[in-house]
């Protein structure tokens, strides 16, 4: 986990990301910047169950990576991915290409996932700390 911190700066202009499903649809979709797929597809394709695969594409639409259509009539949808203004992903894509690159990378994410979830943590047990003061002084 040494190598980590080197890719931290990429991080924390995509800090989006945390699932390693995150980053390899990012990757999939660099490489099929115009998609026509079922979620079944895509999720076999990027080796992820449906769920995660499907949290991961609101994560990236949401973020404003990645459009797909909304057809209901249609079981797959057309994706496409969002480049303009976002000139880390050259940067990324040129990391994360390699599997040297691609393993520090998640490892990143990883570290990062449990600074938030550790940060989160102590913020509930500080907020549940003051609720016990206030109750035990009134």
């Amino acid at each position: 986990m040494a190598k980590a911190p080197r890719f931290q700066h990429l991080l924390t202009s995509i800090g989006v990301l945390r699932h390693p499903c995150d980053l390899d649809l990012l990757l999939f979709f660099h490489r099929h910047p115009h998609a026509l797929l079922t979620s079944d597809r895509l999720a076999a394709y990027v080796g992820y169950d449906l769920n995660q695969t499907a949290r991961s594409l609101d994560l990236l639409t949401d973020a404003g990576f990645l459009k797909r259509s909304q057809n209901p009539t249609h079981a797959a949808r057309m994706y496409v991915l969002q480049t303009s203004g976002t000139g880390w992903l050259a940067s990324l894509i040129d990391v994360a290409s390699t599997p040297e690159g691609r393993r520090s990378l998640l490892d990143a994410m990883k570290e990062a996932s449990e600074a938030e979830a550790s940060h989160a943590e102590s913020t509930q047990s500080d907020v549940l700390r003051r609720a016990r003061r206030r109750t035990s002084v009134s």
